[in-house]
């Protein structure tokens, strides 16, 4: 039954890309399994994207069109978006010369990046922010830090922040407490209209560095980071392409504004974003145990960075991806006159106004 839904959802798709004038009814994608995992052209994608040739990375495919810049390379799963990295859950294949994506990823990752939709969420009103750890559970320590009080300081400045924009902040903690993964849970999933942020900092190899946020690993798809192989239908997947849009818009922010090394939007079961039932990331700030990246983790200049690029992640998410306040607008056809931005910041066009 779920290939069967699989391949209806992929024909559905096609249907709307054929629709949204994109491609002729004649092109409908052909799927083909490979090791048990349904897969579609790219050249096929390409040509509903309107996408050409492109210079991209070294050493990748690259294809695009205006603004976008796409980049990949055969068996990997590193994808990049105008030279955004993304981990996709299965490698690009190449199967009788011709490259192939995953549907999955091209139905949860690909189309929600280069096309946010409009989000059945009302307009944005509130931020919870979760800051890792606390009390007992210190998380990553180094001689200079710990990772509690790291979170909870970017925390602070970040609800400052939103709270100057207009938004309702709700700190999960606001002290050196501690508060189960479910009791953060349980905070998010009470207040409707919001996102969930849990703010953390990385460690690892001394010399490991970067930044890099997470979402919840789409249906059907297994983490990198479980201990075994779940396909379970969460209750976090229902906002798939919400929080792929959150994820572009806070780490391609943080990434320009930090210079830091970029470590990917990547896919995982971490338990407090299983449940969740808003959109909902978790946002890696750098590695505690890199001597001169916590060095730089301890000051209110790459506190305030980090708190800002987030905070305008937020804003350019809103603005982008949630429904507009007035009635009178439909989702399909949003805006009046309103120029319409890629979720990482770049112009992609505008709507016409409502006859």
């Amino acid at each position: 039954m779920r290939r069967i839904a699989s391949h209806l959802l992929l024909l559905l798709l096609a249907l709307v890309m054929c629709l949204a004038g994109g491609v002729s009814a004649q092109s409908a994608w052909e799927v083909s399994e490979i090791e048990g995992v349904e897969y579609v052209k790219l050249r096929d994608v390409w040509r509903f994207y309107k996408f050409v040739p492109r210079k991209g990375r070294p050493g990748c495919v690259s294809y695009g069109s205006g603004k976008h810049v796409v980049s990949l390379k055969p068996d990997h799963s590193d994808f990049y978006v105008n030279n955004y990295r993304y981990v996709l859950s299965h490698p690009v294949r190449k199967q009788d010369s011709e490259l192939m994506i995953s549907s999955v990823d091209m139905r949860k990752l690909v189309d929600p990046v280069l096309r946010p939709r409009y989000s059945p969420q009302a307009r944005l009103r509130t931020v919870v922010i979760d800051p890792g750890h606390g009390g007992h559970d210190a998380g990553a320590v180094s001689g200079i830090a710990k990772e509690k009080d790291l979170n909870l300081a970017v925390a602070r400045k970040l609800r400052r922040m939103l709270e100057r924009q207009g938004y309702r902040v709700v700190l999960t903690r606001d002290g050196d407490y501690f508060l189960t993964l479910q009791q953060r849970v349980a905070i998010a999933n009470r207040i409707p209209d919001s996102v969930f942020v849990s703010i953390h900092h990385n460690a690892g190899r001394k010399a490991a560095s970067g930044i890099e946020t997470f979402t919840l690993a789409p249906h059907g798809t297994t983490s990198p980071f479980a201990r075994s192989r779940r396909f379970d239908d969460l209750a976090g997947n229902n906002q798939d392409s919400e929080n792929i849009a959150l994820a572009t818009a806070v780490h391609s922010r943080a990434i320009r504004s930090s210079g830091a090394i970029d470590r990917g939007i990547q896919r995982a079961r971490f338990s407090v974003l299983c449940t969740i039932r808003r959109p909902a990331i978790l946002f890696e700030g750098g590695f505690v145990s890199n001597p001169s990246e916590c060095r730089k983790m301890v000051t209110d200049n790459y506190q305030n960075m980090l708190a800002d690029s987030i905070c305008k992640g937020i804003v350019a998410y809103n603005n982008t991806v949630c429904r507009p306040a007035r009635r009178d607008v439909a989702a399909s056809n949003p805006g009046s006159g309103r120029v319409r931005t890629s979720i990482s910041g770049s112009r992609v066009g505008s709507y016409p106004r409502k006859k």
